[in-house]
């Protein structure tokens, strides 16, 4: 073996270890000991989590086979108006989580929940990046700060 494949090799461990270290087991408390079974389940799960915030946040769950939460993952928070996240982030959760399907969701505080047409490309370029990856996009679900107040994109024919 030379010394560059011994140097690959070592590092190729060290990635692996790395890998290792991030994993992790978690209990599932019992607010997530639920399954999404629609788009009024994912609706509610959302709006509860992330419905009363001042800003834009954008989070994510991780689904198994049986749509049951595997993990929530705040992905981004924005501004007032705005938030910006990348589809490597939510991918990158999904793959370290072994999601089979994902769900997203960000909140509009000003409580209009109609889909921006930034909300709409983002959308489709994750539900592409999730075909490419294997990982499903079931909804992306827009939430405001009243009860029942959601949209889904599914349900809007954006996906």
């Amino acid at each position: 073996m030379t010394k560059t494949q011994k140097t690959a090799r070592k590092n190729t461990k060290a990635v692996i270890e790395i890998i290792r270290m991030t994993q992790h087991v978690m209990e599932r408390p019992d607010l997530y000991k639920i399954s999404i079974t629609s788009t009024k389940v994912a609706g509610k799960f959302f709006q509860r989590e992330i419905g009363l915030d001042a800003q834009e946040v954008m989070i994510m769950v991780c689904l198994d086979t049986k749509s049951n939460i595997t993990a929530v993952h705040r992905v981004f928070t924005g501004s007032i108006n705005s938030s910006v996240a990348h589809p490597r982030e939510i991918f990158r959760t999904a793959v370290m989580n072994n999601a089979s399907r994902i769900m997203v969701a960000h909140n509009h505080p000003s409580g209009n929940t109609e889909p921006s047409e930034a909300d709409k490309r983002f959308t489709q370029r994750l539900e592409a990046a999730g075909e490419i990856m294997g990982i499903e996009l079931l909804d992306h679900i827009i939430v405001g700060p009243n009860e029942g107040s959601y949209t889904s994109l599914r349900e809007e024919g954006v996906l």
